[in-house]
Parts: structure tokens; C-alpha cells; sequence
């Protein structure tokens, strides 16, 4: 076959599965004076895999305190890298800062992964 002409060969781009809206997802908050920001992308649901064993996106997430720990440290994770679910864990103090915290993380969340 000359060098010119093309082989069939399948193509490496494909429409992606997934769409994520990062910037919807852009949502700050405040905790004892300090600012936070979360951001969610496909390294954010990497995290909560990581944390829960469940990928949030394919629908099968269920918004346990857990889970939702999870989902709220793998969107902080892009602006500050050093947080640790258990820095988070201590956020969720009592049931009316959980629920809020709890709330921000799951609006920002699937407000980035549009529902199709």
C-alpha cells in the first residue's frame, strides 16, 4: 500500500460519555474565616470512587454522610490539594453544617454533570 494513501484504521477520538461543566460547578464556601472552593471534574470523580468505591456520575450514588464526605473532599481536592477526608470529617460536626455542606457538594456536583 503506498505511504500516501490512509489504512483503515479506527480512530483514537470519540464523543466523550461524559460531559462535565466544570465551571457550574465552581461553588465557595466559608469555614471558620477560611475560604473554599469546590470545583468538580473527572479528577474529582475519580476521588470519590476512590473514597467510596461508587462513581457518583453513572447514578448509583447514594447520598450517605459518607458518600457525601467523599463528594465534598474530591471537590475541594483541584483548589486545595492538601485536604484530607478527615479535615472534612470534622466539618460535619453537627446535622445543620453537614446538611448545608452536604447540599453545596451535591448542587455543585450535578450541577457540572448535566443529566442526558
Amino acid at each position: 500500500m503506498p505511504k500516501h494513501e490512509k489504512q483503515n484504521q479506527p480512530s483514537l477520538v470519540h464523543e466523550p460519555l461524559l460531559r462535565i461543566d466544570t465551571a457550574a460547578s465552581e461553588k465557595e464556601f466559608v469555614i471558620d474565616g477560611e475560604t473554599y472552593r469546590l470545583r468538580y471534574g473527572f479528577d474529582a470523580i475519580a476521588g470519590v470512587e476512590e473514597g467510596t468505591g461508587i462513581n457518583p456520575a453513572l447514578g448509583d450514588f447514594k447520598p450517605t454522610f459518607f458518600n457525601l464526605m467523599c463528594l465534598l473532599w474530591a471537590g475541594l481536592r483541584a483548589h486545595h490539594p492538601t485536604i484530607t477526608i478527615d479535615m472534612v470529617k470534622t466539618w460535619f460536626v453537627n446535622q445543620d453544617s453537614a446538611l448545608a455542606l452536604s447540599k453545596l457538594a451535591w448542587e455543585s456536583f450535578f450541577g457540572a454533570v448535566p443529566k442526558s
